[in-house]
Parts: structure tokens; sequence; C-alpha cells
């Protein structure tokens, strides 16, 4: 069995448990029993505390916890099976959700993570930005980042996706974020940069 390893730094990423993030279907077997809003009160506390700023209050404690909440709520099973960690250097600031998960490998290679990328999507508003990376674990992979505007409305959202295909494994790695506040993807670019280095794949015997 294949699974992923995100050696991520605690202080920038917070990750929502595997138990609300698994796919329709697939059993949890972990000891976590924590409810949502357990999870959510104890990350928002220890945020604040292991943050610079000294004199928060009670109330933006409870506000990043329901904040939290809203995340787990809204992103944890929006791309089913995936990791889900959230870019939160401060807690004054908004959550930005990054999905990490990895699918069977098909076919060719480049046409692959062209596809998982969206880096020939017709309806962006411009031509997406592509470009190869390559990380230590994963290898040469595929970045991408454009624009595009919600169906129902003028809303820009500015969406920014990686994937790799790891021959080892069978399987293509693909990273997702995106925001209808461009700024917010934009001031988390260096840091998913850096994120994508500690990524890898594993086998059970690893």
């Amino acid at each position: 069995m294949t699974w992923l390893d995100i050696d991520y730094d605690p202080d920038l990423w917070v990750e929502i448990p595997s138990q609300w993030t698994i796919s329709a279907g697939e059993e949890w077997f972990g000891s976590d029993d924590r409810t949502t809003e357990e999870w959510a009160t104890e990350i928002a506390q220890y945020c604040w505390e292991e943050s610079h700023e000294k004199n928060y209050t009670a109330g933006e404690v409870q506000l990043l916890s329901q904040t939290l909440l809203e995340c787990v709520q809204r992103y944890a099973t929006m791309y089913p099976g995936s990791e889900v960690l959230l870019y939160l250097p401060n807690p004054k600031m908004v959550p930005l959700p990054v999905w990490i998960t990895h699918v069977p490998a098909e076919g060719d290679v480049e046409q692959a993570l062209r596809e998982l990328t969206l880096a020939d999507d017709s309806g962006a508003v411009e031509p997406p930005i592509a470009q190869k990376v390559s990380t230590e674990a994963l290898g040469e992979g595929l970045r991408v980042l454009r624009y595009n505007t919600l169906d129902d409305s003028n809303e820009l959202v500015v969406g920014l996706r990686y994937a790799w295909r790891s021959e080892e494994h069978g399987r293509d790695v693909v990273l997702i974020t995106g925001s209808p506040a461009p700024g917010q993807v934009m001031s988390a670019v260096d840091a998913i940069a850096e994120l994508t280095h500690v990524i890898r794949l594993c086998h059970d015997d690893d």
C-alpha cells in the first residue's frame, strides 16, 4: 500500500485529522475520538499560545475555533481522500486550504500532469502559467497558476496546482489550492513551494 508522508512545519500549517477527510465508505481505524468542536477549540488555543501575540483574548480564541470548525465542514470532503492542510502562519489570518492526494498513474506523463493541473483550461481568464518544478522526493513535476471566474458570478478565483508522477509507486501526486481572494494565495506561494519539498510517497514497509 502507498501512502503520503508530509513533514510540514506546524508553525505554518494545521492538518485536518484524517477521520474527517477519508473517502466515502472508507473506514477510519485511528484512535482520535475528539469531536470537530473539541479539535477546533484545542487547535485555536494552541495557535494563539504559540503566536507572538501575547495579549490575545478569549473572544479571539473562540473566533479562530469557529473558523477552524467551518474549515472542517467546508473543506474536509471537498476532495475526498485528500490530506487537508490549512495555511495559518498567524491566528488572525483566514486559513487557506491545501489538498494533497495521489491517484493511479495512467497514460502519458506530460499529458496526465497537464490534465491534473488544468494547464490547458479553456475557461481560464488568461492562459494558465505552467512551469516545471522538481523536488528530491517526487522528482520532476508541473506547477500551474491560473485565474478563472465562478460559473454563477464574475468573481475572480486564483488556483494553484502541482502534480508529479512516481513511477516507483505507479501514482500521480496532486496538490491543489485556490481562493476568491487572490492575495491569500499569492501570500502563501513561497510556503507552498517549500511544502512541496517535504511531500513523499511511502510503502507500508518504509
